[in-house]
């Protein structure tokens, strides 16, 4: 993704974060040694009914996306890097943005605290790139 301005910065984490909840799991806690259950009916089982569609996976340019927003992590500080990330996390898949209240409450910061020191660290990367 090229970037133009801090708002393109900041879409780029937003967009990192949703990518990252696309990636594979490091441990899947849902595999388990037991048979599905399946419909007794053979009209209603697998593969007779209406499939239910899932979030597919990332795509080479959502995780190209999501490998540059890590290598610039890697320029902030550690608590901006955090701060940045729980933002970006808490945006993904949300239409009204972040939570900063909840964000405040996890870091015993005021939500315009949050904010104010998030946008302070975007402005920081940006001049840093």
């Amino acid at each position: 993704m090229k970037i133009n301005g801090v708002d393109d910065l900041i879409e780029l984490f937003f967009q990192a974060a949703k990518t990252e909840r696309k990636l594979p799991r490091a441990y899947d806690l849902r595999a388990k040694g037991c048979w599905p259950t399946y419909a007794d009916d053979p009209e209603l089982a697998y593969g007779y009914n209406d499939a239910v569609l899932t979030v597919g996976g990332a795509n080479t340019q959502e995780i190209g996306d999501y490998d540059q927003a890590l290598d610039m992590t890697q320029i902030m500080d550690d608590s901006d890097r955090k701060l940045v990330w729980a933002v970006a996390h808490s945006a993904a898949r949300r239409t009204r943005g972040p939570a900063w209240t909840k964000i405040g409450k996890l870091t015993g910061m005021h939500a315009q605290t949050v904010k104010r020191r998030f946008e302070q660290a975007i402005m920081e990367l940006w001049y840093k790139i």
